[in-house]
């Protein structure tokens, strides 16, 4: 009975600290536009894909507008709006794609961009005619 007793008392204690603990890495909402791609956002690139090195921004979930925001991380077109400027993108991590939109709330042709981490050109039609997207599923 004892031990059943410590037991009961190590395992409660364990578990304590496993509800406590928290993973290092852990996404936030506020850690999307901050020029940082990471897994579970949609980074849209100033560039097509035959430039290895240019700005991005970087988005998570929806974005009815890319007008309001510019290109944060540093090389060729950073500053510049996303909206109508980007020409690549890549996403990857547990989500199946994100949706892009030639226009702003998410209206007129779609592409759907499959998240697999691989950095692809945008159809020639939406090229530097981005205005929105989100990740429909």
């Amino acid at each position: 009975m004892r031990i059943a007793s410590k037991l009961a008392g190590v395992l409660l204690a364990a578990g304590a600290v496993a509800v406590t603990a928290t993973p290092a890495q852990a996404y936030s909402f506020d850690n999307y536009k901050d020029g940082k791609c990471v897994a579970e956002e949609l980074c849209m690139y100033y560039h097509s894909t035959s430039y290895s090195s240019s700005s991005f921004m970087d988005y998570y979930d929806e974005e009815p507008t890319h007008h309001d925001d510019t290109f944060k991380a540093s090389g060729p077109g950073q500053g510049l709006v996303v909206g109508n400027n980007s020409s690549s993108a890549k996403c990857w991590g547990t989500r199946y794609n994100y949706a892009i939109f030639f226009n702003s709330n998410f209206k007129g042709e779609r592409h759907n961009h499959t998240c697999d981490g691989v950095r692809r050109n945008t159809p020639g039609w939406l090229q530097n005619n981005n205005a929105s997207s989100y990740e429909p599923f």
